[in-house]
């Protein structure tokens, strides 16, 4: 399986969202923009400051827990410790929680009822519906 880039995650969340909006009266569809929204927003993000700090391998401590070092904040990544025994980590901004309407977790509810009701029909199950009806001749 290729594994996507990044930018190629980026484009198809567009593209899911544009979609999305040509459906406004399907709550499945509103439903999917609004993952798809979320989704974009996280691969958007942009870490507004980064840590570091040093972690000593197979030492622990009174507690039994891996030796770590304090955390040391700056404002660049270029800035952080980066030989060996170091950890980094970027950080982000917490989002906004977002509004969720009532309407919307019913569309949830309502979208997992209807795939638990209907399983997947099979290649027979549909030929079967779509076969032409054959007359006698006259």
């Amino acid at each position: 399986m290729t594994e996507l880039t990044k930018e190629q995650l980026i484009e198809e969340a567009k593209l899911k969202i544009a979609i999305t909006k040509c459906h406004p009266n399907s709550g499945m569809a509103r439903v999917e923009g609004e993952l798809f929204k979320i989704a974009l927003a996280s691969l958007e993000a942009e870490p507004i400051a980064w840590r570091y700090r040093y972690v000593k391998k197979g030492v622990m401590d009174s507690q039994g827990e891996l030796w770590v070092g304090d955390w040391k904040y700056v404002p660049k990544k270029e800035d952080c410790n980066d030989r060996p025994n170091y950890e980094i980590q970027a950080l982000f901004t917490a989002p906004p929680v977002p509004v969720t309407s009532e309407e919307l977790v019913k569309a949830v509810h309502f979208y997992e009822q209807l795939k638990r009701e209907n399983p997947p029909a099979s290649g027979n199950q549909i030929n079967g519906l779509t076969m032409p009806v054959k007359r006698p001749a006259d």
